[in-house]
């Protein structure tokens, strides 16, 4: 029987006070209605309690997903003047806030980074996230 392998997508979930959270689309129905309890639909984010993280990695191993624990949260980063137009950037943020006169997104995987800094945001490695009320 010949094999094959398969590129899995990496999905980047980050680590907030027991709760594992990341932002993608899936176009399959199924896979969406299998996580669709841990979507949280005012936040366009999924939300995972860290005991069911091992029962969503192997739904996700399923359709041809892989779920990576951002370790460096800095990492993923931006910030942006409030003044700014930041609607492009904010469609691929897990999540944002404003510190003074600034925006900070924290963005779902490092491509959406690069492309927050082509659109003229800079890497936000400088600035704490608060994380309360996530």
């Amino acid at each position: 029987m010949p094999t094959f392998d398969v590129d899995r997508e990496e999905i980047t979930a980050f680590e907030f006070d027991g709760k594992y959270t990341f932002k993608q689309y899936f176009d399959n129905d199924d896979l969406f209605q299998e996580l669709e309890q841990y979507y949280n639909s005012d936040k366009y984010r999924f939300e995972i309690p860290e005991g069911e993280l091992s029962e969503v990695r192997q739904v996700l191993d399923k359709y041809f997903y892989e779920l990576q624990i951002a370790d460096n949260i800095a990492e993923h980063c931006v910030v942006q003047q409030k003044e700014a137009d930041s609607s492009t950037i904010l469609r691929n943020a897990v999540l944002s806030q404003r510190q003074g006169n600034h925006d900070i997104f924290l963005m779902k995987d490092k491509l959406s980074v690069r492309q927050a800094v082509e659109q003229g945001a800079s890497q936000g490695k400088k600035f704490n996230l608060k994380m309360e009320g996530i």
